[in-house]
């Protein structure tokens, strides 16, 4: 009974010592961590690596977003991407164009990912 305990801790530390923290930037205010945990786990405001960070600041300067969240979801490897967007520049624009505009405003980098989760959202 003992090694199943003793299993079960070690995949639960695997499993923390894996997780990546959630970090969004609301520009309304300030940074937001999006998760109690994600609060607990993060080193500070930094939490983005390099590449989500060049990922942020490339949409950050062309869309002005009022949020936006740029998460690695492939465990780390940058080959895939969970993007949020809420900008002003998407007023008047189906779903699909939203798309479209952020494809093609990162269709440099997503050239070189697997693939792309992507919710965009009109200012209200």
């Amino acid at each position: 009974m003992f090694p199943r305990i003793l299993n079960n801790s070690v995949s639960k530390t695997r499993l923390i010592s894996n997780y990546r923290p959630i970090i969004t930037k609301n520009l309304s205010s300030t940074f937001n961590l999006t998760t109690p945990s994600a609060r607990l786990l993060s080193s500070g405001l930094n939490g983005m690596d390099d590449y989500e960070s060049k990922i942020y600041q490339i949409l950050e300067e062309r869309l002005e977003p009022k949020s936006l969240s740029v998460r690695d979801v492939s465990g780390g490897c940058g080959s895939m991407f969970a993007i949020s967007v809420e900008s002003g520049k998407f007023k008047g624009l189906t779903m699909v164009k939203q798309h479209r505009l952020v494809n093609e405003i990162l269709k440099d980098e997503i050239a070189k990912w697997h693939g792309l989760q992507l919710k965009t959202k009109v200012v209200k």
